[in-house]
């Protein structure tokens, strides 16, 4: 390729030929300008008259960057145009994504690679049923409180739950705090300025000691699989999605303890494993590091909660009569059951929220349950005390109770 340099017509602007390819009737032309910035000489290339460059359009970009030198204003070089120019062409293309566009192509394969799979699922099946259609494809830089309420309002209207809107528009807050940490874009989340419902999922029932052995027996029966899950969720506490996802290097018997890592809050938790559920986990052959620890009939990992479940469950008639969704037992009831004998039993609240990996001690309210004894005997003391008539109580000024005489 030849290196002579030529000037042209206008200063400050020089070209040489291509030694073998045409533009028109003559050697194809390739561009430069040169000035001076900060006393030293620079030359930046502008492009070849095969792609549309002409001196004039050289001349005027020198004349801009010249300019701009002098008027401390704007690129002061060729290179420093083309940087503002793909920033600008960036940040036109940012403002252009949707949602659904950005879920797909930028959240889900990335959280996917931290998350349990059945969260991916649940975030996915919310996402693509009620957001993506409410907010059509609109930008994500253009969405508004206005398309967040179109949103809730879509589930209410449907019927559906309260709960259901919230946790649409949880995902959805999600997946904007995702994109604004990745610079997409620069403000808060739409969901904050918008009422959310309010929801009371505060359990009201849970097994008994003597229902929850009626439940593991007859399950035993029916599919041992689903028994040792059924097992291990009642003497854990652990979620569904938590056991499900559990391999075998999370599970030291050695040491009787399991760690869980794909968790709700994302933070891998630990809790030792009690001596019933030990046995049962011993008779197992032990998988590869990465097997699924628990798998169904067919040993293949849980998509979803044992049928067997659900129909040991009809058997005893534990739900007939109950109406309220919040009075129904489920699977996650054994969660519930085992929080409820742990707070009865006297275990102190901060090493419950620490073995259930809840975030704060009002998610513990809301999870466990006093039982109907542990209430009948605080009933009881307070009848003993107002019953006897000698009984003085010693009061501090500032209204506690300091005992009773």
């Amino acid at each position: 390729m030849a290196t002579e340099w030529r000037k042209t017509s206008f200063q400050g602007v020089r070209y040489r030929e291509h030694p073998t390819r045409k533009h028109g009737i003559r050697p194809d032309r390739y561009y430069v300008i040169t000035y001076k910035l900060d006393g030293k000489t620079k030359t930046e290339a502008v492009g070849w008259a095969s792609q549309g460059i002409k001196p004039a359009e050289c001349y005027e970009l020198l004349a801009e960057v010249k300019r701009n030198q002098r008027t401390g204003t704007g690129p002061r070089t060729l290179e420093e145009k083309r940087k503002e120019a793909e920033a600008a062409r960036s940040a036109t293309k940012q403002q252009a994504i949707s949602f659904e566009y950005y879920f797909r192509g930028h959240y889900l394969p990335e959280a996917s690679r931290r998350k349990n799979p059945e969260t991916i699922l649940t975030e996915e099946h919310y996402a693509r049923i009620w957001i993506f259609p409410a907010l059509n494809e609109k930008p994500m830089a253009e969405i508004h409180p206005l398309d967040v309420e179109r949103i809730k309002n879509s589930i209410l209207d449907a019927g559906r739950a309260p709960r259901t809107a919230l946790q649409a528009l949880a995902i959805f807050r999600l997946v904007w705090n995702h994109a604004k940490k990745r610079g997409l874009l620069d403000r808060e989340s739409p969901t904050r300025n918008i009422d959310l419902p309010k929801v009371n999922n505060a359990r009201t029932r849970f097994f008994s000691p003597d229902q929850a052995e009626q439940l593991l027996k007859l399950i035993e029966v029916d599919d041992p699989a689903a028994y040792r899950i059924t097992l291990a969720a009642l003497y854990t506490g652990a979620r569904f999605g938590e056991l499900a996802g559990l391999t075998w290097s999370g599970l030291d018997l050695s040491g009787k303890r399991i760690t869980f890592l794909h968790t709700k809050t994302g933070r891998p938790r630990s809790c030792p494993i009690a001596k019933r559920l030990c046995v049962v986990l011993s008779e197992l052959n032990r998988g590869n590091p990465g097997d699924h620890v628990f798998v169904n009939r067919d040993g293949k990992p849980w998509r979803e909660c044992p049928s067997v479940f659900r129909k040991a469950l009809k058997k005893l008639g534990l739900n007939e009569g109950h109406t309220d969704r919040r009075d129904i037992l489920v699977f996650h009831s054994l969660r519930h059951t085992a929080a409820s004998f742990m707070m009865a039993a006297g275990i102190d609240p901060k090493t419950i929220q620490e073995l259930f990996g809840w975030s704060t001690m009002q998610m513990l309210a809301r999870y466990t349950h006093v039982l109907d004894e542990t209430k009948h005997k605080a009933v009881q003391s307070l009848e003993r005390a107002l019953e006897q008539p000698s009984s003085k109580i010693i009061q501090f000024s500032r209204g506690k109770v300091l005992g009773i005489k």
